[in-house]
């Protein structure tokens, strides 16, 4: 069922947000009825036939688009704005050119860096006063490319 599909007792169950009269349900019952072919709910409700609920079956989303791209799947896993900056030092950078380049402050690039840092996904090397943040390995692989 959906965020407006709830049971809402021993007996009852709410389809929608909308008013409406409330159905009984006869001796025939009712039919859930999972489907691939579409997204929402809809209710037959047509008398004297059986009611349905037709809904979207769980998995069937995933199963139409397939697998998510790795570099969705990353976002998903560390967040859009490491998986950005994790992408991003597919060449080296500073944090005041990764902090132009997003448009962000140095504070957060500075968070994201610490992070991918702590988990070893990145190294810094300091060339005078700055610090030349890239990939290492693990970064390369957890990105989906290697670095050049």
């Amino acid at each position: 069922m959906n965020r407006r599909s709830a049971w809402v007792g021993a007996d009852a169950i709410r389809f929608s947000d909308q008013p409406g009269p409330d159905r009984v349900v006869g001796e025939d019952g009712m039919l859930f009825v999972p489907v691939c072919v579409t997204s929402g709910t809809w209710l037959s409700e047509e008398q004297p036939a059986r009611y349905a609920l037709v809904y979207p079956a769980r998995g069937s989303a995933a199963a139409a688009t397939g697998r998510p791209e790795p570099a969705h799947a990353l976002e998903r896993l560390i967040g859009t704005g490491r998986a950005a900056v994790l992408h991003e030092l597919e060449r080296p950078a500073t944090s005041t050119e990764l902090a132009l380049h997003f448009g962000q402050s140095l504070g957060t690039v500075g968070g994201h860096l610490a992070v991918l840092r702590d988990a070893g996904l990145i190294s810094g090397t300091r060339v005078g006063r700055r610090v030349v943040n890239r990939r290492t390995g693990a970064g390369d692989l957890l990105a989906g490319r290697p670095a050049p």
